[in-house]
């Protein structure tokens, strides 16, 4: 018994340990990319784009894994670009918010 007790614990550890990031999106879905350019500013993008939709994720993890997981969510709804506009501040002890564009490239 102690021993299903003690395997029934560590499998919910780690099935926490491995929770998904929630990105929302609001926009078009497109065509799926294989590539993602990722910018802090709209104005460092040297194409002309419209932007097809708007991308928020918690921001539980690193940056690097944030940003992996907003280039990997905007390939897959056909974007050229993420720009990542900012944070929202934590509050009563939740992850911050981070906000970014999906661009798609109109001059290719």
């Amino acid at each position: 018994m102690k021993k299903q007790l003690l395997l029934v614990a560590s499998l919910c550890l780690l099935i926490c340990s491995c929770a998904i990031v929630p990105i929302t999106y609001f926009g078009d879905r497109l065509t799926p990319t294989t590539s993602v350019d990722l910018y802090y500013s709209t104005h460092d993008v040297k194409h002309e784009y419209k932007v097809i939709g708007h991308l928020t994720c918690q921001n539980f993890l690193d940056q690097e894994e944030v940003k992996r997981k907003l280039s990997d969510y905007g390939k897959s709804i056909g974007a050229d670009a993420v720009v990542i506009l900012g944070t929202d501040n934590a509050k009563n002890d939740q992850a911050a918010i981070v906000t970014a564009d999906a661009l798609k490239y109109t001059d290719k």
